[in-house]
């Protein structure tokens, strides 16, 4: 079997993997805190029965911070040598935002076809 070699740490730079990963973990869990924090808000907009039309548009907004949190701190989309995946992802964002726009207007806004 192939044996691993591993070379001793320097003090400063253990230190130094210490910190960085305490500040990940501090950073993952703030980010983990607000999401719930939006969670609660929202259940809390609809529990109160407030008008839909007020009510839609705050949650789908706090939703979509939701994903953005999401991308960017558990799934590392902060961290280099992820930008080609950034693009495919933002490329599906846009059509699927594309498609969600036309069918709106196709289905409600839209004159029908005659």
């Amino acid at each position: 079997m192939a044996e691993i070699k591993q070379e001793p740490i320097s003090k400063a730079k253990l230190d130094y993997i210490r910190r960085e990963r305490t500040k990940e973990m501090r950073q993952q869990m703030v980010s983990f805190g607000l999401m719930i924090f939006l969670t609660f808000v929202a259940f809390g907009l609809v529990a109160m029965d407030i008008d839909p039309s007020f009510v839609i548009p705050i949650v789908i907004g706090m939703a979509f911070l939701q994903v953005i949190l999401q991308f960017y701190y558990f799934m590392h989309m902060k961290d280099k040598g992820h930008e080609y995946i950034k693009l495919m992802m933002l490329t599906g964002m846009f059509f699927a935002l594309a498609f969600v726009t036309t069918f709106i207007y196709i289905v409600w806004i839209g004159e029908p076809i005659q």
